[in-house]
């Protein structure tokens, strides 16, 4: 049985729509569900995000996408690292919980067996996963009936029968493959992991001519001076101030780089354009639910830093979409600036499908929001980037809590600890460490405060 929120809200508008391939001949009861991961892409570079540093940026499809459904402003990630957060996506649950922290790790059976696709899978769904799964593949065979996936960071391109294709657009064909072959009987779950636009930011060909007279200004907090104000010491020699100067060596250097990300960004929006035309031609398109979302964001020279990795807003803030049936038309197009994470993309979908959320998932559903109804606010939430080491180049640990209006940082590991505490409601760019200002006490004790439960709740 549908619980009643959805009963209300999803009956009306999936009547008479059917599963894979067929339309308003039958009635069914679950949707299909596609979602799509981007990997690197920070929120601000989607059209949709009215990007104030680069205006010429349009990603059509997905500014598409986003008007069709609700946006969430101000979604982040837990983890941003790309296996883990995809890790995460998938199980519901913080780094902490799902215990997966290292690349072509698997996750352990009983945290796989709990992950939305397993879920689904149990519960009659056709599943597949295409792209970079990121993770070690034990027991994928169990509950995905396609995995066409790899563990590691994979190649932007294909050799195919008919040569050589950029991965965005193998995904694409890939996804119609997986679609086609799906029958009315069956709902589907299909996840589809792009590679763009991660590093080393090879474009689609027809890409590679934009942006050309672009010019993409530089951080106003991409200076010694920002750098120094934060926890310059715990940087040094790290992954990301690595990362910052082989991305800069020089200015020349500093716009290929940006550009090139940008262009794979563009690589992926005509994938998604691609997808959301197979199913539009095989009358799919109004009984699938689609969740758009990236694994982590990037630093583009802010705070003097590149790379991901590290918890300021550059790096844990994405993109977050949802469209389909559910969605009531008062809520199509809509901004939401209501706290959203990577978490919640797995309760939200099981929520949707009207199956149980397991009570090992530690997001929460998306779905009363997405229906314009009243939900209960999310606070605030943990962060944690812990026990991923580069040999040549550090990253430093760290954790924290965000809330709408705040947002304090702990690296770890290091003698003696070093916290960081920012008001983002008025320094976004978090250029102010308030942590030893005796105004913000009150606030820095309540941070260390939930801080602390977190990790008591976390590490059960």
């Amino acid at each position: 049985m549908l619980k009643f929120l959805q009963i209300l809200v999803l009956a009306p508008l999936i009547t008479g729509l059917s599963g894979c391939g067929e339309r308003k001949d039958r009635e069914v009861t679950k949707p299909n569900i596609l979602v799509l991961i981007a990997d690197d892409q920070r929120w601000d570079q989607l059209g949709y995000a009215d990007n104030p540093i680069i205006p010429e940026m349009e990603t059509p499809n997905l500014d598409r996408l986003a008007g069709q459904g609700v946006y969430f402003r101000n979604a982040f990630v837990t983890t941003p690292i790309c296996a883990v957060s995809r890790a995460s996506i998938m199980t519901g649950r913080y780094a902490s919980t799902h215990g997966m922290n290292h690349f072509q790790t698997p996750l352990k059976p009983e945290v796989l067996a709990k992950t939305y696709p397993a879920v689904l899978h149990d519960h009659g769904y056709r599943t597949g996963v295409l792209g970079k799964w990121g993770m070690g593949t034990d027991g994928t065979e169990t509950i995905f009936d396609v995995f066409n996936a790899w563990a590691n960071q994979g190649s932007y391109f294909h050799e195919t029968d008919s040569g050589k294709i950029h991965n965005a657009a193998w995904l694409a064909i890939q996804a119609r493959q997986f679609l086609e072959s799906c029958t009315p009987e069956q709902p589907f779950c299909l996840t589809v992991c792009f590679k763009s636009p991660h590093h080393p930011y090879q474009p689609d060909a027809r890409d590679t001519a934009l942006f050309e007279e672009v010019k993409i200004p530089k951080r106003p907090t991409d200076t010694p001076e920002a750098y120094s104000a934060m926890a310059s010491h715990v940087m040094e020699g790290s992954l990301n101030r690595w990362c910052y100067f082989d991305e800069r060596k020089d200015e020349a250097t500093k716009n290929d780089f940006e550009k090139k990300f940008l262009r794979c960004v563009m690589s992926l929006d005509r994938s998604v354009g691609g997808i959301m035309q197979t199913l539009r031609d095989l009358d799919l398109d109004e009984n699938t639910v689609v969740v758009f979302i990236s694994d982590n964001g990037y630093l583009w020279g802010e705070h003097g830093l590149g790379g991901k990795w590290l918890l300021y807003e550059e790096s844990v803030r994405v993109p977050l979409m949802i469209s389909g049936p559910g969605i009531p038309d008062r809520m199509k197009g809509r901004k939401l600036d209501r706290l959203a994470l990577n978490i919640d993309v797995a309760p939200t979908i099981l929520d949707i499908t009207g199956i149980p959320v397991p009570p090992e998932m530690d997001g929460m559903s998306l779905l009363p929001l997405l229906a314009g109804r009243h939900a209960p606010a999310r606070d605030d939430f943990f962060m944690e980037h812990v026990g991923i080491v580069e040999a040549e180049n550090p990253i430093p640990d760290s954790r924290g809590v965000r809330t709408e209006e705040w947002k304090y940082i702990r690296y770890i590991n290091v003698e003696p600890e070093v916290e960081e505490l920012y008001y983002i409601q008025e320094d976004p760019m978090e250029v102010r460490n308030l942590i030893h200002e005796d105004a913000f006490a009150g606030v820095r004790e309540k941070l260390r405060e939930r801080y602390n439960g977190y990790l008591l709740t976390l590490q059960r």
